[in-house]
């Protein structure tokens, strides 16, 4: 009769694992379906064409009379914008329209086409901008889901530790109080092996990772560096080749140095886990786990910084445009 009693009570709780098993199963199916679906790439911003201009950046020949007549004139961050944008001849004639005693009809009209030129360049660093957000929101967003179900699959498997070792606990007691201690040490040792598989279950599990795809890579065009970009608008192009003011390093440059060092550390570290996956941040997409995914959204920050970037020069040549002419001074 007490071999009967074990058997259904075995039978029971051998059920009751198979139940919670197949509901876990069930969730982390779901759980990985709404993954996918975020993975998804849904950033549909095209900024690889123009607001509807041609785009001509217009350089000044170093000694020429414009050049001296504009540095004479406007600080070297918003020259260096006006040149990128293709203002420098309008900007000549302004500024000789300035001269005059009285604002004329030409002043104007030229003050008007400086302003339509800036907003369409506006508009290309907005739309820019707008691409690498999305783009960075989804890698962080996503990275937060992989990180939360790996968090519920630890908590999991602790929860169904801490219960196998309390089973244990009390099923031992209960034998020891009715005089069977052979049977006690079998539930004794069954709880441990219980505990152990789970330990090395834990530390045999993969590290979860997701297919996130991205075709259009904003990365790509910076690390490979093309002479035409697919990505971004020729403004945003040309002024991310172009040196610093205050430096010859362009602003490229120093991304791909930076994105050098942090990949490296990433691929070592990898490297240091058996098995190990690197991935490919520059491609059309790849496996990525939330550490990558994080990784990720890091660049594209420092990618989006810089072109947000611009709109602070704009706001520089802007306000030096605009300044009153009563207070202004030709630096000469």
């Amino acid at each position: 009769m007490k071999l009967i009693s074990y058997c259904v009570r075995g039978y029971v709780l051998f059920s009751l694992l198979i139940l919670l098993t197949v509901a876990g199963c069930t969730s982390g199916r779901r759980a990985s379906e709404a993954l996918q679906r975020v993975a998804q790439d849904h950033c549909e911003v095209d900024s690889s064409h123009t607001s509807g201009y041609v785009f001509r950046p217009a350089l000044l020949q170093a000694g020429s009379a414009d050049e001296t007549l504009l540095r004479g004139r406007y600080g070297p961050r918003a020259l260096h914008m006006a040149q990128a944008i293709g203002l420098t001849p309008l900007l000549v004639q302004l500024t000789n329209q300035e001269l005059q005693e009285t604002p004329s009809n030409a002043y104007l009209a030229t003050r008007q086409r400086i302003t339509d030129q800036l907003q369409l360049a506006t508009a290309d660093i907005a739309t820019a901008s707008a691409l690498l957000d999305c783009d960075t929101k989804r890698a962080t967003l996503t990275a937060t889901l992989l990180t939360r179900r790996e968090n519920i699959r630890e908590k999991r498997m602790t929860i169904s530790a801490i219960t196998i070792g309390a089973v244990a606990i009390l099923g031992a007691s209960w034998l020891n109080l009715h005089e069977q201690p052979i049977g006690a040490d079998w539930v004794h040792i069954a709880g441990g092996v219980g505990e152990g598989g789970l330990g090395v279950l834990a530390l045999a599990q993969k590290t979860p990772r997701v297919a996130y795809l991205h075709a259009r890579n904003p990365l790509r065009d910076i690390w490979e560096h093309p002479a035409t970009s697919t990505q971004f608008a020729p403004l945003v192009w040309y002024y991310l080749n172009q040196p610093k003011t205050d430096t010859s390093r362009t602003i490229i440059k120093e991304l791909r140095e930076r994105w050098q060092v942090l990949t490296s550390l990433d691929a070592a570290g990898k490297r240091s886990r058996k098995p190990h996956h690197e991935v490919d941040y520059f491609g059309t997409g790849d496996q990525y786990d939330a550490e990558a995914l994080t990784l990720r959204a890091t660049m594209l920050g420092e990618l989006e910084t810089e072109i947000r970037l611009m709109n602070n020069d704009l706001t520089i040549l802007l306000n030096e445009i605009v300044s009153s002419k009563s207070g202004r001074t030709l630096r000469r």
